[in-house]
Formats: structure tokens, C-alpha cells, sequence
């Protein structure tokens, strides 16, 4: 597995911008437009260019011939290529894309202050429970919250498998997930500490995770777009 991380503060013109829009499909250039917030558009755009340069230049396919569709439940993948599993997320300033040759989950969370009775609604009673009695609640809901989206987005399913649905067991700096009453062994997490104020956990079926998430500059990006 590999973690690809870019911060969209970068300056860049809007020149530039127009320029890599024209570098991903047509349908979600013209979704990505009609966005209000600059720096909605540059998350979506840019989890789209990471995968597009790593799919060019690990599978040597042409930018124009990369597809990408979704399966019934909404998640993401690359016609044609079977064994690309990958999974983006973006929360505040960071981009966050996972790629491995066996489905993966990744989810960033940015940390703001939230009633911390919505876990109620979305977390299992255990997880309620652990979460009153931490030291730190709001960086446990997001440590939890970070958790639980990784795993649905590993399995695929969306929010038609509820968060409440399977409980996350922190202890011992040891991650397991319950679900219908069995500890789950073949599925791994793994946390990173990628700024301050942000919770980043990434699932997969392999206990492969890397160290660390590769950082990606706005050069990077347009080091490949940018006269292809």
C-alpha cells in the first residue's frame, strides 16, 4: 500500500487551474465548476490528478484512456486495471489518496468542536461509552470517526452499512473492529499523524501499510500535466 498527501494551499493561478481541469473527465470538470468554494474544487481536483499521475506513471496508460466508474454503493475504480484498489479522502487543507493491490479504505478527519451527543446516532453503545470516559472526547470522537469511515469505505458499501453497526476496540495502542459479536482478524488499521488538529486512519485486508504518507507538491502534479 501507498499514501499520497497534498495540502491545496500551495498558490497557484487561475490559469493553472483551468489548465488541469481540462486533464480529468469532462462530466466531473463541468461537477467541479459549478462549486462556490475555490478550495472545494481543489480537493476534488487534485485527489483526481494524484491517481491519474500514479496510474501513467505506474501503468504507462495514457491520461485520455484512464476511466474511472463506481460500483452500486458509490465507491470509485479504474476500468480496466482489476488489481488498482484506491480510496481518497479530503478534509480541510489536505488531500489524502491510498492506493494497494487489495481494496483500501482512507479517511482524514479535520477536528472541530461538535456535540458530542450525535455519537449516540452513530457510534455502538461500547463506543459511546469509551469515548465519555476519555481523557481528550473530541480527539477520541474524530480518532473513532476516522476509523469507522475508513472501514466503510474499505468495504464498499457506504452508509448502507451503519457506523453503529461494528464497534472499533482501542486498547494496548492495538486496533481491532467488532462486528456481529466476532473480533474481525482479517481486517488491519493503521493511524497517522499527518498536522496537528487532523485525524488520518487508513483499513485494508494486509497489515502493509507504509511508514508514512508520501507528500505531493503542486510541482509534482504539474510536472506531469502540465505539457501532457
Amino acid at each position: 500500500m501507498n499514501l499520497y498527501a497534498i495540502n491545496i494551499n500551495e498558490a497557484i493561478d487561475e490559469e493553472l487551474v483551468q489548465l488541469l481541469l481540462t486533464k480529468i473527465d469532462s462530466k466531473k470538470r463541468k461537477r467541479l465548476e459549478k462549486f462556490v468554494f475555490r478550495k472545494d474544487l481543489l480537493r476534488s481536483l487534485y485527489g483526481d490528478l494524484i491517481l491519474r499521475k500514479k496510474i501513467i506513471e505506474d501503468f504507462d496508460i495514457r491520461n485520455d484512456k484512464i476511466i474511472f466508474t463506481n460500483n452500486k454503493f458509490g465507491k470509485p475504480r479504474c476500468v480496466n486495471l482489476p488489481d488498482f484498489h484506491y480510496n481518497l479522502s479530503h478534509s480541510g487543507d489536505w488531500v489524502i489518496c491510498a492506493i494497494d493491490k487489495s481494496p483500501v479504505g482512507i479517511d482524514i478527519e479535520k477536528i472541530f468542536t461538535v456535540d458530542l451527543n450525535i455519537s449516540k446516532s452513530f457510534f455502538s453503545n461500547k463506543e459511546h461509552e469509551d469515548l465519555m470516559l476519555s481523557n481528550d472526547p473530541f480527539d477520541y470522537f474524530f480518532t473513532l470517526w476516522s476509523l469507522k469511515e475508513s472501514y466503510i469505505k474499505f468495504i464498499g458499501k457506504g452508509l448502507s452499512h451503519p457506523l453503529d453497526s461494528f464497534t472499533m476496540h482501542l486498547k494496548e495502542n492495538r486496533i481491532k473492529i467488532e462486528s456481529e459479536e466476532r473480533i474481525l482478524n482479517d481486517i488491519f488499521f493503521k493511524q497517522y499523524n499527518i498536522e496537528e488538529g487532523y485525524k488520518l486512519a487508513a483499513c485494508g485486508e494486509k497489515d502493509n501499510f507504509p511508514k508514512n504518507p508520501i507528500y505531493i507538491s503542486l510541482e509534482d502534479l504539474l510536472s506531469t500535466f502540465k505539457y501532457n
